[in-house]
C-alpha cells in the first residue's frame, strides 16, 4: 500500500463506475441543480426527489470525503446504491453538493477547515428548509470518510437544522490517529509487520509528516493537512444530542473499527448515550464494499454491501 501524506487517500475505483446513459422510466425522480451561497462561495447542489410526491418530505444531505476529486461525479454510484435506490421510493429527497473548489463549486478546497465545511452544510440545509418539497423537521445529514467528521460537527453545531446524522467510515478519533491507522495498515499489508511494529513505525512517520507540513504546507494536500492536522471530534461527539449512527467497516485500512469503538467508550465512561448507535460491517472495506483485508484486486469486481445499506436504511426510517 502506497503511503500518502494526506489522509483518506482511498482508491476512487472503489467509488466510481462507468457512466451509462439510459432512458428514464416514467416514474424517474426529479433531478435539479442549484447554486447555494456560503461565506461568499457558490456551492453546486444536486437534488434527486420523488416524482410523484406532492407533500413535504424527508431529506438526506450527503457530504463527500477528502481531496479535490471527491465530487458528485466520483460518488455517483455510491449515492445511487446507498441512498437513491432505497430511499427515493420511500419519499426521501437525496441532496449533495460539491465542496468548495471542487466540481462546479467556487473556492479553494485545501484552504477550507472542517468547521468551514460544516458551515457550508448548514447553509445548504437552510436552503433546503425553505423549499416547499422539504419537511424542515426531517432533514438528515450523512457523510462518508472525511464527510463523517463533518457530519459529527454539523450535528453538534447546528442542532436546529438537522434531525439526525449518519457517519459512514468517519473516525471518532483525531486526524493524527487516522493517519497512523492509514500508515500502519500499509506496513502490515505491504511490509508484513505485526500490528505493534506497524503502529510504532506509523506513529514515528506520521509525527515527522505533521512537522513537515507545519513548515512546508503551502498548497494542495500539504496545505489542507496543515489546516486540519490538530482536529479531534471529541468535543463535537460529546456535545451532540441528535440521533447519530456511526458506521464502521471490519477491514477498513483507514479507520479501525476497534479503535473507533474504544475511543467512544473513553469519551463516554458512563456509557455511550442512547442517541448514538454504531455497527460494524463484516468483511467490508472503507467504501463498504465486500473485500478482505489488504485487498489489491479489481475494485470493479467487488460490490457494495447490501447488509450495511439495509442496516442504515432501517435506522434512518426509525427516525422518521
Amino acid at each position: 500500500m502506497k503511503r500518502s501524506i494526506i489522509f483518506f487517500a482511498i482508491s476512487f475505483a472503489a467509488l466510481m463506475a462507468t457512466y451509462t446513459v439510459v432512458a428514464k422510466p416514467i416514474d424517474a425522480p426529479i433531478r435539479e441543480s442549484f447554486f447555494v451561497e456560503s461565506e461568499n462561495e457558490n456551492l453546486y447542489l444536486q437534488v434527486s426527489r420523488p416524482a410523484e410526491s406532492h407533500e413535504p418530505g424527508p431529506v438526506v444531505l450527503f457530504l463527500f470525503g477528502s481531496g479535490e476529486f471527491s465530487t458528485t461525479r466520483t460518488y455517483e454510484k455510491f449515492l445511487r446504491f446507498f441512498f437513491e435506490e432505497p430511499l427515493l421510493k420511500k419519499g426521501f429527497t437525496i441532496a449533495s453538493f460539491d465542496k468548495r473548489g471542487t466540481g462546479k463549486s467556487s473556492g479553494t478546497w485545501y484552504n477550507t477547515s472542517f468547521e468551514q465545511r460544516a458551515v457550508d452544510a448548514a447553509n445548504v440545509a437552510r436552503f433546503l428548509h425553505n423549499q416547499d418539497w422539504v419537511d424542515p423537521k426531517k432533514v438528515f445529514v450523512a457523510g462518508h470518510s472525511q464527510g463523517g467528521w463533518i457530519t459529527q460537527i454539523a450535528l453538534a453545531e447546528y442542532p436546529a437544522l438537522f434531525a439526525g446524522g449518519i457517519s459512514m467510515a468517519g473516525p471518532t478519533f483525531s486526524v493524527r490517529e487516522q493517519l497512523i491507522n492509514d500508515y500502519a495498515s500499509g506496513y502490515q499489508c505491504d511490509d508484513d509487520l505485526d500490528e505493534k511494529a506497524a503502529y510504532r513505525k506509523a506513529t514515528s512517520n506520521v509525527d515527522w509528516t505533521l512537522r513537515f507540513v507545519s513548515w512546508f504546507g503551502w498548497w494542495g494536500n500539504l496545505k489542507q493537512l496543515k489546516i486540519i492536522k490538530d482536529f479531534s471530534p471529541d468535543s463535537y461527539l460529546q456535545a451532540t444530542t441528535a440521533p447519530l449512527l456511526l458506521m464502521f467497516a471490519e477491514n477498513d485500512p483507514l479507520v479501525s473499527p476497534e479503535h473507533s469503538i474504544q475511543t467512544l467508550n473513553e469519551l463516554f465512561p458512563a456509557g455511550i448515550p442512547q442517541h448514538i448507535h454504531y455497527f460494524v460491517g463484516a468483511n467490508q472495506e472503507h467504501a463498504f464494499k465486500i473485500a478482505p483485508k489488504c485487498y489489491s484486486g479489481d475494485w470493479q469486481k467487488v460490490h457494495y454491501s447490501e447488509t450495511s445499506r439495509d442496516q442504515m436504511i432501517e435506522w434512518l426510517l426509525s427516525q422518521v
